[in-house]
């Protein structure tokens, strides 16, 4: 009877088929020490499944793309590998009720600003992590579940990872250093389209079905139709929670708290004798474990005169959230860029607080 690996046991042989596509080796030691860096705290992707779904559709495209595969399908097929990285992202999980804040808030429009923000101590690279529960509503990334931001030379690369599991969809794109004050969001955009990223995503998605050759054309067409919707409506969005992110965690750095962990040992994987521990869990940094959504309801006196509608009830929604330039010091020259954060607006006609975003 063969022996059924663990995962952690099926996580190294993946990495070792793969150390045979590039001349740069990932040594045992160092797979090991990717697989065991994060412990996801209760209610989040577990890092284990995150980083052995990445190692499969990875080796999978490699594979796919030294036997040709690609080539039965498409016109213009990726030829350039992709190895698996070695660096470790530091990891932020971040509350449902900030990171809806967060997407609910119109960037700022001090673009002199957002380009000091690009170059923050917090990058070159870092990972924030969502919850199990978050949801972005009707949308292709509705079940965001990581978002890795690195500085490059050209400006700061995003991935977002969508899906139900440990986010099994990768969408990339980035967000270029502009000059003068040339519109931000507009570059981002271009970019992804001159560049063609979404192919990225096509590839490494249909990586599966096609080894399989169980590729049909109408599963092309979805992907093709989901990298549009990317392109149009969520690439704004996330462009939105990222430039916020990198502002608010300028601006009010306490935002960050680190957490240590209540015991020495975690079980990663099944159940009885199979399963693995670690020891030495790494301490867990979150962003807004003290922040509240401020809520209220439709019919208090301060709420926005825009908000005023006469007739049915009113159903709840987000007010927008915004940034403002506030003067202070000796003679207000000093500049200081504050949140204003949004605001959630209940209703008499009652929705999940995590619908309207």
């Amino acid at each position: 009877m063969t022996k059924r690996l663990t995962n952690r046991e099926y996580f190294l042989k993946i990495i070792q088929m793969m150390n045979t596509y590039f001349k740069e080796k990932i040594s045992k030691e160092d797979a090991i020490r990717i697989y065991d860096d994060e412990i996801a705290p209760y209610g989040y992707p577990s890092h284990q499944k995150y980083m052995l779904y990445q190692a499969e559709i990875l080796n999978t495209y490699n594979d796919n793309i030294l036997s040709g595969k690609y080539k039965k399908y498409f016109k213009n097929p990726p030829t350039q590998g992709l190895g698996f990285s070695k660096v470790l992202n530091t990891s932020y999980y971040i509350t449902d009720s900030l990171a809806h804040s967060l997407f609910n808030t119109d960037s700022p429009n001090d673009f002199k600003f957002i380009k000091r923000v690009m170059s923050l101590d917090v990058l070159p690279t870092f990972t924030v992590v969502f919850s199990n529960d978050f949801d972005l509503g009707e949308d292709v990334c509705a079940n965001v579940r990581r978002i890795d931001i690195c500085k490059k030379d050209t400006g700061i690369s995003v991935q977002v990872h969508s899906g139900k599991s440990a986010g099994q969809v990768q969408y990339d794109f980035l967000i270029p250093i502009v000059e003068n004050d040339c519109c931000q969001l507009c570059a981002t955009k271009e970019f992804f389209i001159e560049n063609e990223l979404g192919y990225i995503t096509l590839f490494k998605g249909l990586a599966h079905s096609i080894k399989k050759d169980d590729l049909k054309k109408e599963i092309i067409e979805l992907f093709k139709s989901n990298i549009s919707a990317f392109q149009n409506e969520t690439l704004p969005k996330m462009y939105r929670f990222v430039i916020n992110l990198l502002c608010l965690m300028t601006q009010e750095p306490e935002i960050v708290t680190t957490q240590k962990p209540k015991s020495k040992y975690r079980t990663t994987n099944s159940k009885g004798f199979s399963a693995e521990k670690i020891n030495n869990m790494p301490n867990v940094k979150w962003l807004g474990a003290d922040f509240t959504t401020r809520t209220i309801q439709s019919n208090q006196e301060d709420k926005d005169p825009s908000d005023r509608t006469a007739g049915s009830p009113k159903r709840s929604h987000w007010r927008r959230g915004h940034w403002h330039t506030i003067s202070q010091g000796p003679k207000r020259v000093q500049k200081k860029l504050k949140w204003f954060q949004p605001v959630f607006i209940k209703g008499h006609k009652q929705i999940n607080i995590k619908e309207e975003v």
